[in-house]
C-alpha cells in the first residue's frame, strides 16, 4: 500500500514553471523592420549602416545594439519624410498654376499609360485586355487635362492656358489608338475638353500676331482631332487674317 501511495504522489507532482523568455531573445519590431530594409544591401552590412554582428552579438553590449536601432530609426524616419514630401509635391500640382509642373505631370501620366500596357503578349497590345490595363492611367490623364485647364482658366492666365492646351493636345494625340472604337472615346473627350478651354481663352484674350501664327502652325502639325478643335483653328485663322489685313493697310497708308 505504501508503494502505491508513493507512486500516486509522484504522478500528482506539478512540474515547476519554466522561466519566461527574456526580452533579449525576442526580436523587436525595429529589428524585424531593419532586417526587411536590408534587402538589396551588400551582404554583411545592415541597411541602416550597422554590421549585423553588432545587432546580433549578445556579448557586444547594450550600447552597440541601441546605437544600431537608433540609426535604423533615423533611416526609417528619413524614408517616411521623403515619402511625405513626394506626396505633398504631387498633391501641389493640382493647386499650382506653374505651367512647367502642369505639363510635366501630364507627360508623366501619358508615360504611365504606355507602361501599363503588357507588351509581352503574343496577341495585339491594342485589344480590349490591354485597354482595361491602361484605363485607370487614361482616366488620370483625362483628369490632369481637366484640372490643369480649369485652374488656368479660373486664374485668367490666358497665355499659359493656350500653351497648356496646345501641348496637351499633342500629348493626347500620342495616346494609343485602340482596336475597339468605343475605347477611343476617352481620347476624343480630352480633345473636346481642351478645345473648350482654347475657345474660352481666345474669347477673352487676343494673342499677338506671332503667337497666333505659331499656335496655328503647331495645332496643324499635331495629329489632333480636327473635328474637336475646328473652332480653335477657325478663331486663330481669323486672328491671323486680322493682323495681315492690318499690316496691309499700314503699308498702303505709308
Amino acid at each position: 500500500m505504501a508503494d502505491e501511495s508513493d507512486q500516486r504522489s509522484v504522478l500528482m507532482e506539478i512540474p515547476e514553471p519554466q522561466a519566461k523568455i527574456t526580452g533579449r531573445l525576442r526580436r523587436s519590431y525595429m529589428d524585424i523592420l531593419c532586417s526587411r530594409l536590408s534587402v538589396g544591401v551588400r551582404r554583411g552590412t545592415h541597411s541602416c549602416g550597422v554590421r549585423r554582428g553588432h545587432l546580433l552579438d549578445a556579448g557586444s553590449g547594450r550600447r552597440q545594439t541601441r546605437d544600431g536601432l537608433d540609426m535604423c530609426e533615423t533611416s526609417i524616419s528619413k524614408q517616411l519624410l521623403n515619402s511625405l514630401l513626394l506626396a505633398e509635391q504631387m498633391a501641389s500640382v493640382s493647386l499650382t498654376s506653374d505651367l512647367k509642373l502642369l505639363l510635366e505631370d501630364l507627360h508623366q501620366k501619358k508615360t504611365s499609360v504606355y507602361r501599363s500596357i503588357p507588351y509581352s503578349r503574343l496577341a495585339s497590345n491594342r485589344d480590349a485586355h490591354c485597354y482595361r490595363k491602361a484605363r485607370p492611367h487614361l482616366m488620370a490623364f483625362k483628369r490632369s487635362c481637366q484640372d490643369g485647364g480649369r485652374l488656368l482658366l479660373q486664374n485668367a492666365e490666358w497665355e499659359k492656358l493656350l500653351e497648356f492646351v496646345q501641348t496637351a493636345c499633342r500629348y493626347t494625340s500620342e495616346l494609343p489608338q485602340w482596336e475597339t472604337g468605343t475605347h477611343n472615346a476617352l481620347r476624343e473627350h480630352c480633345f473636346n475638353t481642351l478645345a473648350a478651354f482654347c475657345n474660352a481663352a481666345l474669347q477673352k484674350h487676343k494673342p499677338t500676331a506671332h503667337r497666333a501664327r505659331e499656335l496655328l502652325r503647331r495645332f496643324k502639325m499635331a495629329q489632333v482631332s480636327r473635328r474637336a478643335i475646328s473652332l480653335c483653328l477657325e478663331e486663330l485663322e481669323k486672328i491671323v487674317q486680322e493682323y495681315q489685313s492690318g499690316e496691309s493697310q499700314t503699308q498702303i497708308h505709308s
